[in-house]
């Protein structure tokens, strides 16, 4: 206690020291506090779920094609529940997002479609009525719902007798069998489009035509005392046994299993690993400046250091002592580091919501409580232990003896504040690369040509609901009559459908047929396949490179054709036209046609700008009809003007009709380079910092060292030394920390931007540019640093030198 309080007075004493001290190592605690708190929401935190480690998600592995996160079928997940015995439960689910009506306005939901046993794998009871069973997952008993304590609560009011009423679901009635409890948690967006509300059956019965139909997903809950790698084996070997039975769609066909939170956590892992090794840097950085202050501080107490040991005062008793103020000074610091850190994690939750969607929310609880005091704790220690080997290291004998001499005059050079200023430096240039990386990596990416116009493109979804459009023809002609309507509007330049859009995170990929080029079954091409409308094309700007585009012409009685991406026409008939050959689709259908080439289209970047462009098919809608198209829209001006417009066209041809996942075409190429524009901007403030904090700490080693020494400058020019010479020789001396600091940095840079390999794009881990073109700036910035005190320096009278002792 008594160290305590002498901690206390010496703090207070020098108020401008504390202050920037605390100030210094609140920013390197806040900035670590505020990263852990992420990585401990996402990677450490608990899923919402019973048991959450036995939850796995089962994918298709089509490894050969380079598809690792595959959809399943029915018959896919009835085989592995017939022979597997690693499963305690395994179901499909999938996204369903139907028009909730009768209920007050319109309005389009977000659902999910389940098999009779996902309950059961997510753990998790009724808290009203019951679940699916068996038989409701047949065609026409599947007219049963389950709803989401938040759907009961704010669209029928928290009734208790709902149980056997009636909701409408896009035309359909469904009878509410069950009400989930209000801490059942949806799957998350990333596994659904969207958190469900409510859920129906899938109602998919597994039958031998649709074992290819892989349009589902699934999951399962391992059995008890039954490992991962256990379970992976037996799929495994179940998977060779089905493509053994099923070569005509299951060769080349494997099973991955992924636990749930790898799955969820997996394309932001590479991003936290990054920052949290940053913002470990950064307080380092931050260490290393108040390391120097208090090795300052220190030699300017060797002479209360020395009358203390003349007194009794044991090297312990002194440590101790200094370890005392390392400890509160940091402390303090890590006080004001939370306060940045519950600031800094509101924001990182906004800014990072599309990347983290099912935290919601990133707190600061006990292990970041935790955590803060433990980095407090550490760095007292390192600070405390630094000052008191540099107290312990004086001549108490000579510091007695100089009592009426400056303390400047007591040392004149530190070897260890000179090592601290060169790991400052050399942790800010590795920071800075990463950052140079990211940064040239992204301009990278926005040079990329996605292969249409990106520009006054609006995007919205109209789903036409079967109940109201059960025919082909009825939805085939809402949307023909919704391209005429928006056609004719002034402001509009082209509007057409697909029934998928780039950047969408949505594929419908298939097998092919060439003609007159035989491949054996699980060695036919893969491609996208999209069913569009003659506008859409168009309304993207996609260029035409042979034969023509599709028309209106092209209907359900006219001959089949098609439109191929030039990626698909160079591999197929590299040194001749492909227009005029035909293809055939594999939908396990005796009648699949084939389909003529009409025209070749350039390649589009369906899956972001930093994949390459996709071998491509698409199909007139007529022949290849859909009922869930995106509706894509041209305008002269800002597309977000035209969002009512358009909304009340579709509305004036179904009141009914609630258009979802509103945005434009810009907005969506923006989201899928969101991730690394959330490094960068992190990783940009901590380098920032980084250099900030390294300037002022090489500033203050040589203005330290220009106090030192005055008098020996002094007598310099007093013995004919010219201003410049002291000018050259103080810039020298600092940038000699400089140059060996960035040649640190540059060496420790090859390793750290091996992290990152992942998020760059177009760009080398060890680019020759980005490396020297940072060293550069942050040598002219140092060199900054160290011309304020070097002028100070040229700038001193000889008299007034000689007279500093």
């Amino acid at each position: 206690m008594s160290d305590l309080r002498y901690a206390v007075r010496q703090l207070f004493k020098s108020p401008g020291f504390t202050a920037v001290a605390v100030l210094t190592l609140s920013l390197g605690i806040g900035a670590n506090s505020a990263i852990f708190s992420v990585i401990n929401a996402v990677l450490l935190k608990a899923l919402p779920y019973p048991q959450a480690d036995r939850i796995v998600l089962v994918w298709g592995d089509a490894s050969k094609q380079g598809l690792h996160r595959g959809q399943v079928s029915s018959t896919d997940v009835a085989d592995w529940r017939a022979r597997s015995h690693a499963f305690a439960a395994i179901s499909t689910y999938a996204n369903f997002r139907p028009i909730l009506v009768g209920q007050g306005e319109p309005e389009r939901v977000a659902g999910a479609q389940v098999g009779d046993d996902f309950f059961k794998v997510m753990g998790a009871r009724p808290l009203l009525g019951r679940v699916f069973d068996a038989e409701e997952q047949e065609e026409g008993k599947d007219n049963v719902a389950v709803l989401s304590y938040g759907m009961w609560q704010r669209r029928l009011g928290g009734v208790r007798d709902v149980i056997g009423r009636k909701i409408s679901l896009s035309g359909h009635p469904y009878t509410v069998i069950g009400v989930m409890p209000e801490n059942f948690r949806s799957l998350p967006a990333g596994l659904l489009e969207r958190p469900a509300e409510f859920y129906r059956p899938v109602a998919e019965p597994p039958n031998e035509k649709e074992r290819s139909g892989r349009h589902l997903r699934a999951i399962a809950r391992l059995k008890s005392g039954v490992t991962f790698a256990q379970a992976q084996t037996e799929m495994t070997l179940i998977a060779r046994q089905l493509e053994q039975e099923h070569p005509e769609s299951n060769t080349a066909t494997g099973v991955r299993l992924v636990s749930l939170r790898d799955d969820l956590v997996g394309p932001v892992r590479p991003v936290l690993v990054l920052l949290f090794g940053a913002v470990g840097f950064l307080l380092l950085i931050a260490c290393a400046n108040v390391g120097n202050l208090l090795l300052a501080r220190t030699m300017g107490r060797q002479r209360e250091v020395a009358i203390r040991a003349a007194l009794g005062a044991s090297r312990g008793d002194l440590a101790r002592q200094f370890l005392t103020e390392g400890v509160l000074l940091t402390s303090l610091g890590g006080a004001l580091g939370l306060l940045i850190a519950a600031w800094s994690t509101t924001l990182l939750e906004h800014i990072g919501a599309r990347f983290f969607p099912h935290l919601g929310g990133i707190p600061v609880d006990a292990r970041v409580l935790v955590f803060t005091f433990g980095i407090s704790l550490g760095a007292g220690v390192f600070l405390g232990l630094v000052a008191a080997w540099r107290a312990g290291r004086g001549d108490l004998s000579r510091a007695l003896n100089d009592a009426g001499r400056s303390p400047g005059a007591v040392s004149t050079r530190s070897s260890l504040r000179s090592s601290l200023v060169v790991i400052e430096v050399a942790l800010a240039m590795v920071l800075l690369i990463g950052a140079g990386l990211l940064l040239k990596s992204m301009r990278r990416l926005q040079q990329v040509d996605p292969g249409f116009d990106p520009a006054h493109l609006l995007t919205m979804n109209v789903w036409l609901p079967a109940a109201k459009y059960p025919r082909t023809a009825d939805y085939l002609a809402f949307y023909q009559r919704l391209g005429q309507r928006l056609q004719m509007l002034p402001g509009i330049a082209a509007a057409g459908l697909t029934s998928v859009l780039p950047a969408s995170d949505n594929f419908d990929r298939r097998t092919i047929q060439i003609e007159g080029q035989p491949q054996r079954p699980g060695e036919q091409p893969e491609v996208d396949n999209y069913a569009v409308t003659p506008n859409y094309l168009r309304a993207l700007a996609v260029p035409l490179r042979a034969g023509r585009i599709l028309s209106e012409r092209d209907h359900s009685d006219s001959p089949f054709v098609v439109l191929v991406s030039e990626s698909l026409a160079r591999r197929f008939w590299p040194n001749e036209s492909a227009v005029g050959k035909r293809v055939r689709l594999d939908r396990n259908e005796a009648q699949e046609p084939w389909r003529m080439i009409v025209g070749v289209v350039g390649d589009v970047k369906q899956y972001g700008l930093d994949r390459p462009g996709t071998m491509a098919l698409y199909e007139p809608l007529p022949q290849f009809p859909s009922s869930a198209m995106t509706l894509v829209v041209r305008t002269q001006s800002d597309p977000g003007k035209m969002i009512n417009t358009v909304r009340h066209q579709i509305l004036a041809l179904d009141p009914e009709q609630a258009p979802f996942k509103i945005a434009t075409m810009e907005q969506l190429l923006s989201d899928s380079t969101a991730l690394r524009r959330f490094a960068l901007f992190l990783l940009g403030v901590f380098a920032g910092l980084a250099v900030l904090l390294a300037t002022i700490g090489l500033y203050g080693v040589i203005s330290y060292s220009v106090a030192q020494r005055t008098r020996e400058l002094g007598i310099r020019l007093a013995l004919g030394a010219q201003r410049r010479d002291l000018l050259n020789l103080v810039v020298r001396e600092g940038m000699r920390f400089v140059f060996i600091g960035v040649a640190t940095g540059l060496v420790a840079s090859i390793a750290f931007t091996r992290v990152m390999a992942s998020l760059l794009f177009g760009v080398s881990t060890t680019d020759p540019f980005t490396f020297v073109a940072w060293s550069l700036a942050l040598g002219v910035v140092a060199l900054l640093a160290c011309v304020v005190p070097a002028r100070r320096a040229s700038s001193l009278e000889p008299m007034t030198a000689l007279r500093a002792d």
